[in-house]
């Protein structure tokens, strides 16, 4: 069966018109103020003729038909699962998004922090981590605005601010990057720029149509100018990072005693 006479039959098993159809269909397109998912007669006869409809049209199809958004894509050939067969392995050694999964049951959180009851001296925690008097609260995280970022193993362009395999959190709403007289290099803003050849996390000059990606002193990169927007944007600014102390990469020779 064709994907246009398996809408049509799920349609009529759910005596649904073509006029039904219209009209909560433009209820959607009124509410979202996208036009795309309103679903006309024309449309509907094109689509169950064979047509594949837009993202924003089988959206609202799968609305009406009680069906999933994945169950209809696969009746048009789209498979979701199939993506991991066909995506690209990452490069550990590279920077790189951390995908944002915003799927039922996803919970995204982030900590924050609060200085005024950070105690004075250091100690260890109780053992359950429910009894824990932790100086900052948890909670979601707006997976619009904030996203997350993998700092490859061998890029080390923040040096010992953010080195290699540490994870960083990204406030998009940021990018633009901001010129001030900050007293410690630690308040200096830290953007993640996307470029030609992946991603960066560096500090940022605005110079006319020029981005300046300036590296930490103790890098091995070099300074990078780059035009904007054509080859370089500003994803956000780094506003968090958790990083290991200790290696990465187990050693694989034998360890050398002194003498």
């Amino acid at each position: 069966m064709g994907s246009g006479d398996w809408v049509r039959k799920l349609r009529e098993e759910r005596f649904l018109k073509a006029r039904e159809i219209e009209r909560l269909s433009r209820a959607i397109a009124d509410v979202t103020g996208n036009p795309d998912y309103y679903v006309s007669h024309a449309s509907l006869a094109d689509i169950e003729a064979g047509t594949v409809p837009s993202i924003f049209k089988l959206f609202s199809l799968a609305c009406f038909l009680g069906v999933s958004y994945d169950e209809l894509l696969r009746v048009f050939g789209v498979n979701l699962r199939e993506m991991e067969r066909f995506a690209i392995s990452p490069d550990p050694s590279r920077t790189a998004l951390v995908p944002n999964d915003l799927g039922e049951g996803a919970i995204p959180f982030r900590l924050r922090f609060s200085s005024h009851s950070m105690p004075q001296e250091t100690g260890l925690l109780p053992p359950n981590p429910e009894e824990w008097p932790l100086p900052f609260g948890l909670f979601k995280v707006d997976a619009q605005r904030y996203r997350f970022a993998l700092v490859g193993i061998k890029d080390d362009t923040m040096g010992e601010l953010i080195p290699p395999g540490s994870l960083v959190e990204v406030d998009t709403q940021q990018n633009v990057a901001q010129t001030f007289a900050w007293r410690a290099i630690r308040e200096r803003p830290i953007y993640l720029v996307w470029h030609a050849n992946g991603y960066t996390c560096c500090w940022c000059q605005q110079e006319r149509g020029e981005l300046v990606m300036l590296p930490h002193p103790s890098s091995n990169q070099p300074v990078r100018h780059v035009k904007t927007p054509r080859d370089a944007t500003i994803v956000g600014r780094v506003v968090a990072a958790w990083m290991s102390f200790v290696d990465l990469e187990p050693r694989t020779g034998p360890m050398s005693l002194p003498e």
